[in-house]
């Protein structure tokens, strides 16, 4: 034990005076002499070394190889040199357990533990599905070991905490599940099992949060869809496949509805069989997506009479006079009507629906609740009014689809009513390259059109009046934002581009991609 060299042993007068003091105690004759008050002597400080432990303390230019601990010993005012003494021996008493050094922890064991601990806890755990089959179908998903979960959790936990490193462990996760699923499709025995399917599923929800671009997740809904036409809507009777492709069955619409092009999800044999077991126990949610199946298919069927017009057209203008083709106009016209009587069909469907599940809701699962409460505060009441709440996110994502097939259906009654209106008018030879803008001599009902456009701003608002409780994380972690995101994507159109509403849909859109680091709002920009 020794005294640290350099430091003065005057009293703190004398130090703050700046002059020599002669150390003497209790005060010192100086501070006597010039007839100031002696403010004493500081506590000395003293250095207890430990050899036992490693380390390194510099006194006096010299290195210590030894665990130090600096205390200050309290100096006496008394000139007993016995309490002095007692004191230093009860500092030195302290044991060398109480101060052994605090190590670094290695977590690397349990990074695994750790990841899927926090997929569980904000992709799953706070679901809330409210639905027997797909929430044990979720609890089977989150007990496997497969790579491709593996490949989804970690693809979770690194995009949310900003980990280059373990965005890139992730995608190793996913080369050993392509690896695996592939080998597997090779396989008689296992390209049936239900392992296959879940892992193209869990696949796919990994390209929406990790990929930059669209392609990946269209191309594996796309297999998925291959793979359960496949299978047969007979291998979907029992509980398991059946959950699964009450999961899988929005991707394999979505990527139809991006192609547009038909969906064999729309055949009776589709909507039917698989709940054949238990015809009473079909969802709304499943029922919803029953009329969602259609649009694929009224899109193709749009797609194809925008083509037959062209063609009409351009055979029009290059017909010598005396020839007639009216009965391939009228086939147009008519198939054109048809599909505008669809629409309307499939509108009244939709609206129906919604009825019923006002019915089992409402008024309950629709409270108004003050602005600012949310977890995104900045939500703007004065346009669109007081946000939303709901029972759970189960009953959230039905609002939430209902308005996003909505959405989908009034903008192609739109542009069936558009196309027919074309069909109809003398000037079919003039509507080559027409896109959605009335021109004259087109024969529109004013009421119709303006009709459309108001159901749709009302469906964009009431998306966004939705947008607080789909983002609170303290409620249902991650799950709300990837149920919301398509619907302000199909919603920000509907506004004009610099107005207040679309420049919230951007922040909304941006705070997704900041707080849980998805991409998938940037492929629609």
């Amino acid at each position: 034990m020794g005294n640290i060299g350099g430091r003065s042993k005057g009293c703190i007068t004398c130090q703050r005076r700046r002059v020599k003091c002669d150390e003497r105690h209790p005060d010192c004759k100086r501070c006597e002499k010039a007839s100031v008050k002696c403010e004493g002597f500081p506590d000395p400080l003293h250095v207890i070394l430990d050899r036992s432990c490693p380390g390194v303390l510099q006194t006096n230019g010299t290195s210590v190889k030894s665990r130090t601990w600096v205390r200050r010993l309290k100096a006496s005012r008394s000139p007993s040199s016995q309490d002095d003494s007692e004191k230093r021996s009860s500092l030195c008493s302290i044991t060398r357990d109480f101060y052994t050094p605090a190590r670094s922890l290695d977590l690397s064991a349990f990074t695994e533990t750790i990841q899927s601990t926090f997929f569980v806890a904000n992709a799953l755990a706070k679901l809330d599905l409210g639905q027997t089959a797909t929430s044990a179908m979720w609890e089977t998903i989150s007990a496997s070991d497969d790579p491709s979960k593996r490949a989804l959790e970690t693809a979770l936990f690194g995009r949310f905490h900003r980990q280059p490193g373990i965005c890139v462990a992730s995608s190793r996760w996913y080369g050993q599940a392509l690896i695996k699923l592939s080998d597997d499709l090779r396989t008689p025995q296992a390209l049936w099992s239900t392992a296959v399917l879940r892992s193209a599923i869990l696949l796919t929800m990994y390209e929406l949060i990790a990929a930059t671009s669209s392609s990946g997740w269209l191309h594996h809904a796309g297999a998925i869809g291959r793979l359960l036409e496949a299978r047969g809507p007979y291998r979907h009777q029992q509980f398991e496949e059946r959950s699964l492709l009450e999961i899988a069955r929005p991707l394999v619409i979505a990527k139809a509805a991006v192609d547009a092009k038909r969906s064999f999800l729309e055949k009776p044999d589709w909507l039917q069989i698989p709940w054949a077991l238990i015809p009473d126990q079909k969802s709304l949610r499943d029922k919803l997506i029953d009329l969602s199946c259609v649009i694929p298919g009224i899109m193709e069927h749009h797609r194809d009479l925008a083509r037959t017009r062209k063609g009409l057209a351009r055979l029009l203008a290059n017909t010598p006079e005396g020839k007639n083709h009216s009965q391939r106009i009228e086939r147009h016209r008519w198939a054109a009507g048809a599909l505008v009587v669809r629409c309307g069909h499939l509108l009244d469907d939709v609206r129906i629906w919604k009825q019923a599940w006002d019915k089992q809701s409402n008024p309950v699962t629709l409270l108004h609740f003050p602005a600012g409460t949310a977890a995104y505060p900045d939500y703007p009441e004065d346009l669109f009014g007081p946000p939303l709440s709901f029972y759970n996110l189960y009953e959230a994502n039905h609002f939430s689809m209902y308005y996003q097939v909505l959405t989908s259906l009034l903008r192609l009654t739109y542009e069936c009513h558009f196309e027919a209106s074309l069909a109809a008018s003398e000037t079919i030879d003039h509507a080559i390259d027409t896109r959605l803008s009335l021109k004259p001599g087109i024969d529109l009902p004013a009421t119709d059109h303006d009709e459309l456009l108001v159901e749709r701003r009302k469906c964009a608002i009431e998306v966004c009046r939705s947008v607080p409780y789909h983002l609170s994380t303290e409620l249902h972690g991650c799950g709300g934002a990837y149920v919301i995101m398509l619907p302000l994507l199909m919603a920000r159109p509907i506004f004009r581009p610099q107005s207040e509403e679309a420049k919230y849909i951007d922040r909304v859109l941006a705070h997704l991609a900041g707080t849980w680091g998805n991409q998938t709002p940037q492929w629609f920009g």
